[in-house]
């Protein structure tokens, strides 16, 4: 009994496995809910240090919480660029980018949320996104060490600027401010999850898209949100 007992339980154990996985996988490769409007998140306000496209003034601000190596961001990324087509020219919409790098899964994400923050500090933040778009674009293999170095060489990033900055504690604490804060949010959003936006309206009013949502999907929002400015 003891020889039929043991291979039947490998493969229930097995099944129970696979329907995880599957059920996961599942999980992951659908679209989040999108979360209620009026929640009160603890959002750190956005100023001078963010990395910012559009108005600052902007009628809606989405601030962005990613990772460069999460592939949902990745699919995100290009659905806000659409976004910022739109809306941004403009002035309707501005888009913030702050890190959240998940270290315990993504080997790549802290040092290409470094890399970029010392790109930002050498070249700006025209240099910042531009680097950005380019590191996303080429995911995975863009993230490698070398490869973080030769792309913001490429943008025209001074190289001895570059490695001395790598190696200083900066980057790493202009992360590490954007990680505190995306923490911070997590308390009340126990589905905070890269990609994770925020909406917020000039009257306060916070949105939170959580996951890779589709571009329909967040141009609704957004229009939404500005019909109910007009009409106040």
């Amino acid at each position: 009994m003891n020889k039929v007992f043991i291979p039947i339980s490998i493969v229930v154990s097995g099944l129970i496995i696979a329907g995880a996985i599957y059920l996961t996988t599942k999980q992951q490769a659908q679209p989040q809910v999108v979360g209620d409007e009026n929640i009160e998140l603890a959002i750190a306000a956005v100023d001078g240090d963010d990395h910012i496209i559009g108005n600052p003034d902007a009628d809606i601000v989405i601030v962005e919480y990613s990772d460069y190596e999460c592939p949902f961001c990745k699919g995100f990324h290009g659905t806000m660029k659409r976004i910022m087509e739109e809306y941004g020219p403009s002035g309707q919409v501005a888009w913030v980018y702050r890190h959240f790098p998940l270290t315990q899964i993504h080997n790549n994400a802290q040092p290409a949320a470094e890399a970029s923050e010392c790109v930002a500090k050498i070249g700006g933040n025209a240099k910042f996104w531009e680097y950005s778009d380019n590191i996303i674009a080429g995911a995975p293999d863009s993230l490698l060490t070398a490869s973080l170095k030769e792309t913001a060489l490429a943008i025209g990033i001074d190289e001895a600027e570059y490695t001395s900055c790598i190696a200083s504690d900066y980057p790493k604490k202009e992360v590490a401010e954007d990680v505190k804060d995306g923490n911070e949010i997590a308390k009340v959003d126990k589905q905070f999850g890269t990609p994770y936006n925020i909406l917020i309206s000039k009257n306060g009013v916070q949105v939170p898209i959580r996951g890779n949502q589709p571009y329909a999907n967040v141009k609704s929002m957004i229009d939404t949100i500005l019909s109910g400015n007009e009409s106040n």
